[in-house]
């Protein structure tokens, strides 16, 4: 019986490959294999030793989560005297302070460009006492100082990560610089910046705050003693209310009346002394656990894992070549119709290419 084969199946008589063939080729070209990771095992390494080692150091703070100035009181008058009070408010009253915000101002571009202005010592050079900027430190090149400042922020962006602690709330920052009392020294400055961005900003709400219910405090003052003379006046008219129950319904009317602006007055008025207090103060809101000092162990390169690496990567492109000559020979011996097609298809498009970059070349020297 013959046996038909019909397109897109495998013929019957296919040869299997066998593992022995799978790995004869291995085998034989077996110092390719070790050849190849070795030189890229040892070149890698001699260029890991030319990457200066970089040192990270680590600060770590918290943050309080109450807002300055008690913004909670004016938070529950609103909501006492409506809509439209609130919606005055609405700016003055801050969310909780946030571990999260202050994480994301540490690596905003003013504070990475304040810190790069900032002058630190010259650790490596030979008068170690001298100041410089970091900008002048880290040796950041640019045709104007704002595309070197530009550069700067984004170097020492690439050099500066944050980590919050969902549990405790705590806020670490890591530097990464060269040398090790260098990256302390910026870690630290940044939280003194961070620092003093808190205050200032918890000064202006305070400022903003007082200011708001300094007049809010006279409006309601006046509706205070508006509510006084309308209850005194009928008081003075109707002496005998009480033998009245409609004079009696309106002197009651009156006298909520005087309460409710006489409240609404006495919360203002704690609310501006509060605000005049934390207008003036200057206690920090963050409180430092651990302050950065100089790391004695480096950070990067990984040279080891830079090494591992490169021959891990040098024995797959062994393997690969291997694998490539050992077909690349089979194909010319037997004179394969699809691989002299690539071949020829190979040095059309090689051609090809070598015509059109000459011709640009030639337009450019023109």
């Amino acid at each position: 019986m013959n046996t038909v084969s019909t397109p897109g199946t495998f013929a019957a008589s296919e040869p299997e490959i066998s593992v022995f063939e799978a790995v004869t080729p291995l085998v034989r070209n077996w110092r390719t294999l070790v050849r190849i990771p070795f030189v890229l095992g040892v070149v890698t390494a001699a260029v890991s030793l030319l990457i200066p080692s970089a040192y990270t150091a680590v600060t770590s703070f918290t943050t309080e989560s109450t807002s300055p100035a008690g913004g909670g009181g004016l938070a529950s008058l609103a909501g006492q005297l409506g809509g439209g009070f609130l919606s005055s408010a609405a700016g003055l009253v801050g969310a909780p302070t946030n571990a999260d915000l202050f994480a994301e101002i540490l690596t905003s571009r003013e504070l990475l460009e304040t810190t790069l202005n900032s002058k630190f010592r010259e650790y490596e050079s030979d008068h170690p006492d001298s100041l410089s900027t970091l900008l002048d430190l880290l040796d950041i090149a640019g045709d104007t100082p704002s595309e070197r400042l530009g550069r700067g922020a984004r170097y020492l962006e690439k050099h500066v990560s944050t980590d919050v602690s969902k549990k405790s709330g705590l806020v670490s920052l890591q530097v990464e610089l060269r040398p090790a009392a260098l990256s302390a020294d910026v870690a630290n400055r940044m939280v003194q910046l961070l620092n003093q961005f808190n205050l200032e900003r918890r000064q202006l709400q305070s400022r903003e705050q007082r200011r708001f219910a300094g007049e809010r405090l006279q409006e309601a003052e006046r509706e205070l003693r508006d509510a006084e003379a309308r209850q005194l006046s009928f008081l003075q008219s109707n002496r005998t209310y009480a033998t009245s129950p409609i004079l009696t319904f309106e002197v009651n009317r009156l006298e909520r009346d005087v309460q409710v602006k006489q409240e609404a007055y006495l919360t203002l008025t704690r609310e501006y002394e509060q605000a005049r207090i934390a207008e003036v103060r200057d206690t920090p809101l963050l409180t430092i656990v651990d302050r950065a000092v100089p790391p004695y162990k480096k950070s990067s390169p990984h040279r080891a894992l830079m090494v591992i690496g490169a021959v891990v990567i040098g024995e797959l492109l062994a393997v690969w070549l291997t694998y490539f000559r050992e077909f690349r020979q089979r194909a010319e011996g037997t004179n394969r119709a699809d691989y002299l097609e690539f071949m020829h298809a190979s040095r059309q498009a090689w051609s090809e290419f070598r015509s059109l970059a000459r011709g640009k070349i030639g337009r450019k020297v023109n």
